[in-house]
């Protein structure tokens, strides 16, 4: 049974590009946009109809870190030898790729504002699933079941403090951005690691 360390690399690699993609992308066009406020906005704001530079966030904020954290998906889902795993975690990237259809702030209820919340909500279905089937998969080492189960703890505590209206929604936005990529730099980052005591999966 051979390990893969070039492709746990390869899969960090990917997730950690999308991290630092989504960081610069972020505090790069928050910038650009003198009407968009980083704690009160939503992130969707940057790429809404009529707002400026809507086209250059939709390209790399959604679309080119979308991309990034699909290659992410399968990749792992690869490493790990499970199938289930990389596709629901690459279409958990589809879906942060499909919110670049733009949201219409003066109107809700258009079709291309619920197409961008429908989106929203496939990608973190997706990205959910993964973490519970990561979380109970007996074949994978502690630091797997480790940190699924804190993403999804942490995630619940989120939705529970919005609904409890602890914070604002938007608030609650930055948080799960928050958890789902702190779970993929930690993902990544022991991929790099390699632990010998943590063995990860093996090719026949």
């Amino acid at each position: 049974m051979a390990r893969r360390p070039p492709l746990a690399r390869s899969t960090a690699l990917w997730g950690l590009s999308a991290i630092c993609l989504l960081v610069t992308a972020l505090g790069t066009f928050s910038v650009l946009n003198p009407d968009f406020h980083l704690l009160d906005d939503y992130i969707s704001k940057l790429g809404a109809l009529g707002q400026p530079y809507a086209a250059g966030w939709i390209l790399v904020g959604f679309m080119g870190v979308g991309a990034l954290v699909t290659a992410f998906g399968f990749s792992y889902g690869r490493y790990l030898g499970d199938g289930v795993v990389g596709t629901l975690l690459a279409l958990f990237g589809i879906g942060l790729a499909a919110t670049a259809v733009p949201v219409d702030l003066n109107d809700d209820a258009s079709g291309l504002s619920k197409i961008h919340v429908v989106a929203i909500c496939i990608g973190l279905g997706a990205y959910m699933f993964s973490l519970a089937r990561l979380a109970h998969r007996a074949t994978y080492g502690r630091s797997v079941h480790r940190a699924a189960n804190m993403s999804a703890g942490l995630l619940g505590l989120v939705l529970v403090g919005s609904a409890l209206q602890l914070w604002s929604i938007p608030i609650a936005h930055r948080l799960v951005f928050l958890v789902v990529f702190g779970w993929m730099g930690y993902t990544s980052l022991q991929l790099l690691r390699e632990s010998p005591s943590e063995p990860g999966p093996a090719t026949p």
